[in-house]
């Protein structure tokens, strides 16, 4: 089974056509009636990935407006959200490494958070877009990644699909032991946890390996077990793949008419739920299926008929490579554009903070200043406090960058340490407030004595000299 089917259904259950049209109308009825700016975030992201497979642009368009605001308003997890949204898109625009980049975005939010079952589902997606680049050395890599922190957290669910992702890379890579290995633990334990998604998919699985093997009695018999547990769960890609195993199964055991019939039925099922990618691989299966028989009139149709399809899937491919290649420039000069506007913000506030830190001193020698020049005590005393408040407000907005940081914008984690920097610059500021306008009075007292012995001392000394003179 395509592991990208598998984590759309892992994540996302799949729906008919009509009833994504009553999802999609009801999250913009949600993203209308929304009041908070976290909570727009959250639709925006729903609806950037209920997209994501049949629209991509528009999921792009959805998922950058919910970065953008989440990064306005710094809800961290909005901004996790959002990335994995952009990722998911540029994933089905075949964008590898543009996927891969945002996954890694992504995963650093989780990283700094401390989210070990958040880090685990990424690199399970990023194992996703190296299988799909048939990069499968990548592809275990970041399966085992998944697979170790999962047991590491005791996180079940994460250990069943991580399992079940490693044995179908190895299946891909036709490193069919360890697929073996991998696949029927999988299958063991999804019995246990009674998920029926992974216990029909690990059994279609199963099917494809014995069917690499060439043990054709085992493929039929796990194919057959498989299939009414995914009409159960209305897995129809993988439904679709395990009728196409079937046909391919009874080809190889010369019971061509039954080939035949399950082949068409994989054909009817593709075109009816638009997995055009399994409707050529049964068209081409019927038309060597056809030759062999001699058959040529109907090999030639289902021949004309894969090749349309063909046509139209490298039409649409190309078509969001081209896509692919506009949006990510429009991102990155959009990139471009708010990273200015960013550096222009944090230089306005830079050079605030200078202004506010200069000042401070002014301030400050504008207390002694005063302290020496005929002004009320009063006047002194409030210059002296002023610029100590200030100093102290400073600090405090000094220290909140990295406080909001530390504490990943957490109000509650905020307002403790606050409260307990309050608590120890609160003394402090008293403590100082008095001795400053101590040393503030006493500086004046003396300077106004020193002024009044030295006028005295001239007056004695007028008086002395007018006495010699006279």
């Amino acid at each position: 089974m395509k592991l990208i089917a598998l984590l759309s259904l892992f994540l996302f259950v799949s729906v008919t056509s009509f009833s994504q049209k009553q999802v999609l109308d009801s999250l913009y009825k949600d993203l209308a009636s929304q009041k908070t700016d976290s909570g727009r975030v959250s639709v925006l992201y729903d609806l950037s990935y209920s997209y994501h497979k049949s629209k991509p642009d528009s999921a792009l368009i959805l998922a950058q407006q919910a970065y953008k605001l989440a990064k306005k308003i710094k809800f961290l997890k909005g901004e996790s959200w959002a990335l994995n949204g952009l990722a998911n898109a540029f994933h089905s625009l075949h964008n590898y490494p543009r996927a891969i980049e945002y996954f890694i975005e992504e995963l650093k939010i989780h990283e700094k958070r401390g989210l070990p079952e958040n880090m685990a589902n990424t690199y399970i997606s990023m194992a996703l877009v190296y299988s799909s680049e048939e990069e499968y050395g990548k592809a275990l890599s970041y399966a085992f990644k998944a697979e170790e922190i999962a047991k590491k957290n005791s996180f079940a669910g994460l250990i069943l699909y991580s399992k079940l992702n490693i044995g179908d890379i190895y299946e891909k890579s036709n490193q069919l032991s360890s697929a073996m290995i991998y696949t029927r633990s999988a299958y063991k334990l999804s019995l246990l946890q009674k998920n029926d998604l992974i216990t029909g998919t690990s059994l279609n699985n199963l099917g494809n390996i014995y069917l690499k093997r060439k043990d054709y009695l085992n493929a039929l018999n796990y194919y057959r077990k498989s299939m009414p547990i995914l009409e159960k769960v209305s897995d129809l890609n993988t439904l679709a793949e395990c009728n196409l195993g079937l046909a391919k199964v009874y080809k190889e055991e010369g019971k061509i008419d039954s080939a035949v019939y399950y082949a068409r039925k994989v054909y009817d099922l593709a075109i009816k739920n638009e997995f055009f990618a399994r409707a050529v691989d049964a068209s081409t299966f019927l038309v060597k299926l056809y030759k062999g028989e001699n058959k040529i009139d109907s090999a030639f149709a289902y021949q004309e008929i894969a090749v349309n399809l063909s046509n139209s899937i490298d039409s649409k491919e190309r078509a969001k490579e081209v896509q692919s290649i506009t949006i990510a420039e429009e991102f990155r000069q959009k990139e471009i554009e708010e990273s200015k506007l960013k550096e222009a913000e944090d230089r306005k506030q830079k050079l605030q903070l200078l202004a506010i830190g200069i000042f401070i001193p002014i301030l400050f020698f504008v207390s002694i200043f005063l302290s020496r020049r005929k002004v009320s005590k009063k006047v002194i005393e409030f210059s002296g406090i002023l610029s100590l408040l200030m100093l102290f407000e400073y600090l405090t907005l000094f220290i909140h960058p990295f406080v909001a940081e530390k504490s990943h914008h957490s109000p509650i984690i905020e307002i403790i340490v606050f409260v307990i920097i309050a608590s120890l610059l609160t003394p402090t500021h008293h403590r100082v407030e008095h001795w400053l306008i101590n040393k503030l009075t006493k500086f004046r007292e003396q300077h106004f004595l020193s002024k009044q012995k030295l006028q005295t001392k001239e007056t004695a000394e007028d008086v002395a000299l007018n006495s010699e003179n006279s």
